[in-house]
């Protein structure tokens, strides 16, 4: 068996109240769960909130011998430390995280039996898991399992490791529709200029009326989900967790996460001009057929759609989609190997040895 990889025993070793807070924390992310799976399953945006626990699993389970070492004293040093004076005022400013936290959980749980799912509720749960989390873990980490003080910056390490597995419910949880209002409208409209402007620029004849798209056969509206809203918060996800597992400095974590949404709105672009060029060359119907131009349904005598036997695979609309959607997590694969590199400087050279004299 592999020593990094979670026992029970392991968890027995941890002091009575780390015990209890990760059973309280356990437990306050099942209720998320309960409440975000309502959102996850109603709307396509949020469909990827159901690999967030698989995804906090795993990465607990990889930094699980990190924090093992830590809380069970593998790397507390022999040493009594000597006391930090800051960090009383840090415990009681950590404590009072834990109780607003838990009452902001609670005032959530409490708005979400009176009105049902709730975007202030899903956020007020969400919110008070994050901050449960992260506090608690500065706080159980002041002694480890054999009751020596671990330093501050140790404490701060078991934070930096809880960082992933606390603010992935907030990117699942549909706290983002607070911010959608305001992203969606200005995404929409720098698609729809980014898209008529390159037309207009290679001489095709479109005309922007509002979102929609005025084409000479025909017209293509440019709707929410053309905003780039769903590839974002997709993409931001991904990129957090692939920063969170494979990189190890916090200006790559940065770095690709800010490349994540800068590549999500670029593949959204590309999306849509070759939906809108597809519909300026076909129709605007073609768009919900597939590529040899067969619709999906078809309608009987009563007028009623039937499926077309004819129709291959996806409608062009969703092939784009599906595409763009695979493109971007090659992207995002591709740039972690450039985050990664490192530069052989000539110090790490093997050492030129001297030459040896020649005789005779």
């Amino acid at each position: 068996m592999d020593l990094n990889t979670p026992r029970l025993g392991d968890f027995s070793r941890l002091r009575p109240e780390a015990r209890l807070a990760t059973w309280l924390a356990l437990g306050l992310a099942a209720l998320v769960v309960l409440d975000q799976q309502h959102y996850w399953s109603t709307r396509e945006d949020f469909s990827f909130g159901y690999l967030v626990p698989v995804f906090v699993i795993y990465v607990l389970h990889d930094r699980w011998s990190l924090l093992k070492a830590i809380l069970l004293g593998d790397a507390t040093p022999t040493e009594t430390p000597v006391e930090n004076p800051r960090a009383g005022a840090l415990n009681f400013f950590a404590g009072l995280a834990v109780a607003g936290s838990l009452l902001l959980f609670l005032f959530g749980g409490f708005l979400r039996a009176v009105t049902g799912p709730d975007t202030d509720s899903a956020s007020a749960l969400a919110l008070g898991l994050v901050g449960f989390i992260l506090a608690m873990g500065f706080l159980i980490s002041r002694t480890d399992a054999q009751g020596r003080a671990v330093t501050l910056p140790r404490r701060g390490r078991v934070v930096a490791l809880l960082v992933f597995p606390a603010l992935a419910w907030l990117v699942s949880a549909p706290m983002l529709l607070i911010f959608e209002t305001r992203v969606k409208p200005v995404l929409l409209e720098w698609v729809v200029r980014i898209v008529s402007g390159l037309f207009d620029l290679l001489g095709f004849a479109v005309t922007r009326e509002g979102s929609v798209l005025v084409l000479p056969h025909g017209q293509v509206g440019v709707a929410d989900a053309c905003s780039g809203i769903r590839s974002l918060t997709a993409c931001l996800f991904a990129g957090s967790f692939l920063s969170a597992v494979f990189l190890d400095r916090f200006w790559k974590k940065i770095t690709l996460l800010s490349l994540s949404a800068v590549l999500a709105f670029g593949m959204n672009i590309v999306r849509s001009l070759f939906l809108t060029g597809w519909a300026y060359a076909h129709d605007s119907s073609a768009l919900d057929a597939d590529f040899w131009g067969n619709p999906e349904y078809l309608k009987d005598a009563a007028g009623h759609p039937i499926s077309n036997p004819a129709f291959h695979f996806f409608t062009v609309h969703d092939f784009a989609g599906y595409s763009v959607l695979g493109l971007t997590l090659a992207g995002l694969l591709l740039l972690l190997p450039v985050l990664n590199y490192k530069i052989k400087l000539p110090d790490d050279e093997a050492p030129i040895q001297p030459s040896r004299p020649t005789t005779g």
